[in-house]
């Protein structure tokens, strides 16, 4: 007999249904949100274009440092659409970034969240590390950024949480380890924004910490960001993105 999988759901304080998620996977299928972009990168117009070239109508471009070079690309015939970051083991500084091209549009104090359905296909090694979440422009390495709220990975596969807001720089342990070749979904909620929560499969992964994101106005105002990047050395890594599902409210 087939399993009924039910659906789960958000409310806001006032009891209104802010989305529709599948409760076996944590997964939001459906969100409310007036300013959102759902991406499962299906179908045959996922040839990235390179930052400062954005392809229009597709919300996606990708910065490649390092000559070897790493890349950003869809898997060929992925089922669901997936697509890669990917490092090489050439001994230099790398990025393989995806992000909306410095186009800010996910403001942190209108409730903003962004989720991810992810998998490490090959664990980072070295100083490798893996970063995803709502950040703001681009900058030469990800930990170098003006503002962010972002989950992060490094060799061990342990993930780590870690917000940035011009005046307080936190990151605290997930507590959660990653293994090669499975997904996760991972959810960052700013509803209330002076305690922003990290989910993993829908369990809440904050730890207890409190982290409050006190940025306003334009600096609050982020875009979701994906890098796979090394200072240098020869690490490795490649991070496979099924989907990705931001949102914020208007006002």
């Amino acid at each position: 007999m087939t399993a009924i999988v039910v659906p789960s759901g958000r409310l806001s304080s006032l009891g209104h249904l802010q989305s529709v998620g599948d409760a076996s996977t944590a997964e939001t299928l459906l969100d409310y949100s007036p300013v959102s972009l759902f991406e499962d990168f299906t179908g045959p117009g996922n040839a990235v274009p390179a930052a400062g070239s954005a392809a229009v109508g597709y919300p996606w471009v990708k910065k490649i440092v390092g000559g070897a070079p790493p890349t950003v690309a869809v898997v060929a015939n992925a089922a669901g659409g997936v697509m890669a970051c990917t490092l090489t083991a050439t001994s230099e500084k790398q990025d393989a970034a995806l992000y909306s091209d410095d186009a800010l549009n996910f403001d942190m104090t209108k409730s903003a969240w962004i989720e991810f359905r992810l998998a490490n296909q090959v664990l980072p090694t070295g100083n490798a590390q893996f970063v995803f979440g709502l950040q703001s422009a681009w900058i030469d390495g990800p930990d170098n950024a003006s503002f962010y709220a972002q989950f992060s990975q490094s060799a061990s596969g342990l993930v780590n949480l870690r917000t940035k807001d011009g005046t307080t720089t936190a990151s605290v342990s997930s507590g959660v380890t990653m293994v090669a070749g499975a997904y996760r979904v991972f959810r960052i909620d700013s509803t209330d924004p002076t305690h922003v929560r990290f989910f993993i499969d829908g369990a809440e992964v904050s730890n207890g910490t409190a982290f409050s994101f006190a940025a306003t106005g334009a600096s609050a105002i982020l875009q979701p960001y994906v890098s796979a990047y090394k200072a240098s050395g020869t690490g490795v890594g490649t991070v496979y993105i099924d989907r990705i599902a931001v949102g914020a409210k208007r006002s």
